[in-house]
Formats: structure tokens, sequence, C-alpha cells
């Protein structure tokens, strides 16, 4: 259990009280595998190949994922050790842990929720806040990518098997804007980043991602750690063209961590553009 948690929560019981009754699916054990054997430090790009070559369809998806925009490799990539040795381990960990979760995340077209666009929105994410990390907090590349990426991961769960009471919260933050955390709080007694939290811990995922995903819509004043500012500032983006958060986003950007607009523009038009190969790949899971 994470130790963030307050109160000896459960987040088994917590998440089938939200989602009305729904058992949350067990994370694959060949993923949970292949990631412990990706963490191992005794671990070489051959020895992950193997492991990987165990799930064909993972295999054939990474390898996917390596020849497209995303990574945009100068010659064709052909098996997996190579795959490994262009996209590195660290953010081989993302995407097989973005392929895992993609299998458990609710694949049908609920209200507010249409999988394909969820996981554009997800890749967009990724790939801006990892582009974000080199200019504010390089290093951090990866950890960045994984957090955006999964940030919104409770959303569909909540579309699908909440939308009782949820749908009308969504529906103010697709047409209005502003902050969701807040929209949630005003109604509920949690939001979407804490239900991802308790799905982090029930599938095993690292807790310095569970943190970076509960506290991305938190205040820097609130956070008694460094927080992840990629993370935060993509948050700001939403997946309706008409009312995409993006101007915010541009604008947080520039006023607290001095990134230019023309600079962001930049970032955000390569990103986006490379995020679509990655989404078509991971929503097939």
């Amino acid at each position: 259990m994470f130790s963030f948690f307050k109160n000896r929560v459960d987040p088994k019981v917590k998440l089938k009280k939200i989602l009305n009754g729904y058992e949350l699916p067990s994370f694959p054990t060949v993923i949970m595998e292949i990631l412990q054997k990706i963490r191992s430090p005794d671990s070489s790009a051959s020895d992950i190949a193997r492991s990987l070559s165990l799930d064909p369809a993972l295999s054939v998806r990474l390898l996917s994922i390596a020849n497209s925009a995303a990574f945009s490799p100068i010659k064709k990539v052909e098996n997996l050790t190579q795959a490994i040795a262009l996209v590195g381990f660290s953010q081989l960990e993302s995407l097989v842990l973005g392929v895992g979760i993609a299998k458990g995340i609710p694949k049908q077209v609920c209200q507010w929720h249409d999988p394909a666009e969820f996981w554009l929105a997800s890749a967009k994410r990724a790939m801006l806040a990892h582009e974000l990390a080199r200019v504010i907090c390089p290093a951090k590349e990866s950890e960045c990518f994984t957090a955006a990426f999964l940030q919104d991961m409770a959303l569909p769960f909540l579309a699908c098997h909440r939308s009782d009471d949820y749908d009308p919260i969504f529906k103010k933050w697709h047409l209005e804007g502003g902050d969701l955390s807040r929209l949630e709080r005003e109604v509920l007694e949690w939001d979407h980043a804490e239900v991802a939290t308790w799905i982090c811990s029930e599938w095993g995922l690292p807790e310095n991602i569970a943190l970076a995903i509960k506290t991305h819509h938190q205040p820097s004043a609130d956070i008694d750690y460094e927080p992840l500012g990629p993370v935060r500032l993509v948050s700001f983006f939403r997946e309706d063209e008409s009312n995409d958060g993006l101007d915010e986003m541009i604008g947080e950007a520039e006023a607290v961590y001095n990134v230019s607009e023309e600079k962001m523009q930049t970032l955000i038009e390569s990103s986006f553009e490379r995020a679509k190969g990655l989404a078509q790949m991971i929503a097939r899971a």
C-alpha cells in the first residue's frame, strides 16, 4: 500500500463502492513479469527481448511503436533487441505499462468516453510532457511521460460505471472547461486523481507515478515535494477541439516555467503529431 495513503485506505473496497459494484480486472501477469525484468539492474536488452517474445501481440505492438513517428527511427526496426535499444529501458517500461493498463480500461463507448479519443488525448499529454520535461526538468522525461499518459486513467471507469452522477460533471468540464478536480470535489468526496491512485495500488504500479498522478491538479504550494511540472501543465488539455485548454496551458507555462508561447506552440505541434501512431498502437491492446 502506498505510503501517502491516509487512514489505511483499502483501494479494492473504495473502488467497488465508487464504481457501483464493478470489479477492477486483474493486471496482466505477463505484463507484470516483463516490467519486473525491465526494472532489474541485471537485465540486458536481450534478456528483456526474450521475455517480450513470450507475448507475441505485445512484441508486434512494440515493434510497430518503435517504427512509428513517435520515435522516428533512421531505418526500420526489425527485432525486439533493436526496438529496446531505440526506445530505452525507461521509455520501454512506460510503453509496456501503458499496454497493460489499456487491457483493463473499458473499451465500450460510453457517454463522454470514446476509447479512441481517450487514448489519443492520453498520448498527446504523454508526448508533450516528455518534451516539456527536457526544458523544465531534464532527466525526468520518462517519469513525466508515464504519469501524463496515465493521469486520467480513472475517467473511463467513472464514465462507464458511475455515469449516474458523473455525467453532469463531465459535461460541465467538456463544455465550460475549468479544473476537473475542483468540479468533482464540489459534488463528490473524491476526484479522478484520487481514484486513479487506488487503481495504481490495486495494479501494483510504481508509487512515484501514482504520486505524480495524485497531485497533477494540485497547486505547488499544497504539495510537500517537488511536483512534476510537465505533468501538471498537460492536465489543462481536454479532448474537445472547440475547448481544448491549450490557451490555459500556454499561459501557465510562460507564467510559471518561463516557457515562451512560441516554444509551446512548437512543442505542441510536434508532440501531437507524433502521438497519433502511439495512440493507435496502445488502443489495440
